[in-house]
């Protein structure tokens, strides 16, 4: 009887190691590290093991007491995990495989990481006046201090900027201070946390451009308190005697407008340009040569438009309107480049399509309202007819005719954002 138990114990084992022996077995994963972490993601890396078809990568936290599968790969030797949570700490396992082999535990690696924590987010980031910024952002919950980086210029290069720390408070603000007002300035900030008896820092936010406020005031004859509108004319100097004819009216009411000229056209007509900027009437940007619109727009068609009026005047634009009034993102970010908002209207006269004086004086009467940003055309004759009773007759409602930059000044307390794109004084066309 102790004979026979004898020979199945070593049947037994006979067997047992035979499946072993042929059953595959995978090395455990060696020099996993991780990098890149962020506040919801981590970088894994880890040494090739010999034979392995593949790795499993679990994850859990400090107070999970199971790991959750959360991906496989085959032949890579790293992987991204994603959709952690902010400022955790998470214990992270990577175990290889063989085919048809069950996980073991002596093929598992760990690692344990923090997660960041979420970058502040600003609510305010403005220059009010030539020489400041002010800064306002989300308070983070377990804030040690705030780190703000600014640097000159909109390159998003920080490798000069200056770094001011700021102590934490129910509602961050901060001003910086002492800066140039040619500006603009590259703005961000990041935040320390205190976790479990250690200081972890986030990432730098996105940076923010700023423009630094202008010293602009408005002109004494004009009462914020009262009515007034832009007329604004597009497509000149134009090749007949319109352009002039509606600068003699605008001189003889002492009216302002804002052109948005064809940088060709300017160039052709020098003296046009000139008198443009004696009589203080805002000179703007329509494209160089008018033949592309939106998405064929390219920073080139603005950017040559702007230097054709600068050579002739030493004053580059300062107001874009895009090309049939298609805006990309494209042409907005350009006019940021170049520190120039855009405009639209609240008010097109078609003075195009009718070519009837009547027509586009009637557009403009029977709909004008306080803040309107009127559309016509300095290249034709008609409109010209029309201004000459257009200018009184406003003046005599009670408007006061005043350029895009002095309307948006005038109703807002500020002057007009580049890149921005006004439908009229206090409305934004998105």
């Amino acid at each position: 009887m102790v004979l026979a138990l004898i020979l199945v114990l070593v049947l037994v084992f006979i067997i047992f190691s035979i499946w072993n022996a042929c059953t595959p077995k995978s090395d455990p994963v060696e020099e996993l590290k991780f990098s890149n972490a962020s506040q919801s993601t981590v970088k894994l890396d880890w040494k090739k093991v010999k034979d392995a078809d593949g790795y499993i990568i679990y994850k859990k936290t400090f107070e999970e007491p199971d790991f959750k599968k959360v991906g496989t790969v085959k032949k890579a030797t790293s992987y991204t995990v994603k959709d952690l949570k902010s400022q955790t700490d998470y214990t992270l396992c990577v175990t290889s495989y063989k085919k048809g082999e069950p996980i073991i535990e002596s093929a598992r690696s760990t690692v344990d990481i923090l997660t960041l924590p979420a970058s502040p987010v600003f609510t305010e980031c403005k220059s009010q006046n030539e020489s400041s910024i002010t800064l306002a952002w989300k308070s983070v919950p377990n804030a040690v201090n705030y780190q703000v980086q600014y640097v000159k210029g909109d390159t998003r290069d920080f490798k000069n900027a200056v770094t001011k720390t700021f102590k934490p408070s129910k509602e961050p603000k901060a001003t910086l201070t002492g800066l140039e007002k040619s500006g603009p300035y590259c703005v961000r900030i990041k935040d320390t946390v205190k976790h479990n008896d250690k200081n972890i820092s986030s990432k730098w936010s996105d940076a923010n451009i700023v423009y630094i406020a202008e010293n602009f005031t408005l002109r004494s004859d004009i009462d914020p308190d009262k009515p007034m509108v832009a007329l604004t004319f597009d497509d000149g100097p134009g090749y007949n005697k319109a352009s002039k004819r509606i600068l003699d009216t605008l001189e003889k009411y002492n009216a302002k407008a804002t052109f948005f000229m064809v940088g060709k056209n300017a160039a052709d007509h020098p003296d046009n340009i000139k008198r443009k900027q004696k009589l203080g009437m805002e000179l703007g940007n329509h494209s160089w040569n008018h033949a592309h619109y939106g998405s064929n727009v390219e920073p080139s068609d603005i950017s040559k438009a702007s230097n054709a009026i600068h050579n002739i005047c030493g004053s580059f634009p300062t107001a874009f309107r895009s090309p049939g009034g298609m805006t990309t993102s494209t042409i907005k970010a350009e006019c940021i480049t170049e520190k120039m908002p855009l405009y639209y209207w609240s008010i097109d006269t078609q003075d195009w399509l009718s070519r009837d004086a009547d027509k586009v004086y009637e557009s403009v009467i029977n709909n004008v309202s306080d803040g309107d940003i009127i559309l016509m055309h300095e290249i034709y004759n008609s409109t010209a007819d029309a201004v000459k009773r257009i200018v009184p007759k406003l003046q005599k409602m009670g408007y006061q005719l005043v350029t895009c930059k002095e309307l948006v000044y005038a109703k807002n307390g500020k002057s007009p954002e580049p890149g921005v794109e006004y439908f009229s004084a206090t409305k934004i066309k998105e």
